[in-house]
């Protein structure tokens, strides 16, 4: 599968509240009836103390999947999308700043079991289970660190508590060489609590993990599906 995000600013004049519920009505709900759209989720960034002031450079993050690769490559053609979603972009998102990357996916880690020493809660939960979860994104731009993909990657996870852990990487059919991101970060977590416990138990896991991608975009987002 390829999944695609878009880094979305808000336009000039749009207040965030606007931005965000416009998002969701009418742009979210038309944009879940394009044919060959898999899964649609919108992140909308959330304030933390725990990430620096350039947290809300992007609004949110539209995180679409499609079965191949053509499907991806033909997103902007489809007719739903250009007659429906792309018209109605201009009245929220700043287009000028818009950015995009279409990627494969490296699972790091799908789920906890309850053999890792989790609760029974979290054992059973599943981001496709539910239609909201927090999640942690990080774009890694081309001059951030190019080992930002570590072995210890996974442990830090843990000890920060996310319940899942992926990482992608650009799809090199699409972008070849002409990189706007080294790849992406996402972990995710039930609920905010959920993640400012886990961060708190082990602050210096945290500060690790989201440093050693260098010059890189990191956000925390309340994730919403739309489209499983």
């Amino acid at each position: 599968m390829i999944q695609f995000f878009a880094l979305i600013p808000r336009i000039h004049g749009v207040s965030p509240q606007e931005f965000h519920d416009y998002w969701r009505h009418p742009h979210g709900t038309m944009g879940r009836n394009i044919p060959t759209l898999r899964s649609y989720v919108q992140a909308h960034q959330i304030h933390t103390d725990f990430l620096g002031s350039d947290q809300a450079e992007f609004e949110g993050i539209a995180e679409s999947t499609f079965d191949t690769l053509r499907d991806a490559r033909a997103f902007g053609e489809e007719p739903d999308y250009k007659k429906y979603i792309q018209p109605d972009e201009p009245n929220f998102v700043d287009q000028r700043r818009l950015q995009w990357l279409n990627t494969e996916e490296e699972v790091l880690v799908p789920r906890i079991s309850e053999r890792e020493g989790v609760s029974y809660a979290d054992a059973l939960w599943l981001h496709l289970d539910l239609p909201v979860a927090i999640q942690l994104l990080q774009f890694i731009r081309p001059d951030g660190n190019s080992d930002w993909a570590g072995s210890e990657d996974v442990e830090l996870g843990r000890r920060i508590g996310a319940l899942r852990h992926v990482r992608n990487h650009p799809t090199g059919e699409i972008h070849g060489e002409d990189l706007s991101y080294r790849g992406v970060r996402q972990l995710w977590w039930p609920t905010r609590s959920a993640f400012e416990d886990g961060v708190r138990n082990d602050v210096d896991a945290f500060k690790h993990l989201v440093s050693k991608a260098g010059n890189a975009v990191t956000l925390l987002a309340q994730a919403e599906r739309f489209l499983r």
